[in-house]
């Protein structure tokens, strides 16, 4: 074999290891729509960051949940399945704090600010790459040293999420009553 064609296949051996270590090691990328993971039962869905730009909506058993597969979106089914509550349409995650929390029936809900297991946290629309709509998320546990959440539309391979006490400011805490 002459050296040209062994450096060739060389350089390609080469490549192919790197793409390969890359693709196995580097972090998972999700399809949109594929699941990531669960919580309380309650699937969470990649949107590929919304690099697909989809606006089809959603309906859980004929109840809308909102754009698939925004952060509103999980949250709002979360409220469904697990509470039977839902919220007044939005066009963002920061105005959630303003919507209006009902029963599936329609019975008003009022909301409170208590940190618990199940609560929503919602971040201004300024919040880090999610300009200008916020987001929001599910609280799935609390330790002294900050709280872990679930949440579609962020980072799909930081699923939960922990985030340190003192990073909580600039947010809102909306819980249901018990």
């Amino acid at each position: 074999m002459k050296p040209k064609y062994k450096k060739l296949i060389l350089i390609i051996a080469v490549v192919l290891t790197v793409l390969f270590v890359l693709y196995n090691f580097s972090g998972r990328s999700y399809k949109f729509g594929e699941k990531i993971g669960s919580f309380n039962g309650v699937q969470l869905y990649s949107n590929q960051r919304d690099e697909t730009n989809c606006k089809d909506t959603y309906y859980y058993k004929g109840v809308y949940t909102g754009v698939k597969w925004q952060c509103v979106e999980f949250v709002r089914r979360y409220l469904i399945i697990k509470e039977g509550v839902t919220f007044s349409d939005v066009t963002s995650a920061y105005e959630i704090p303003n919507a209006q929390f009902t029963t599936l029936n329609g019975t008003p809900i009022q909301t409170t600010r208590d940190l618990e297991v199940g609560s929503i946290i919602v971040w201004l629309k300024s919040y880090e790459n999610n300009l200008p709509h916020g987001h929001v998320a599910i609280v799935s546990s609390i330790t002294p040293l900050g709280i872990t959440v679930v949440e579609q539309n962020y980072i799909d391979e930081k699923l939960p999420r922990f985030i340190k006490t003192d990073e909580l400011q600039n947010l809102t805490i909306l819980s249901l009553p018990n």
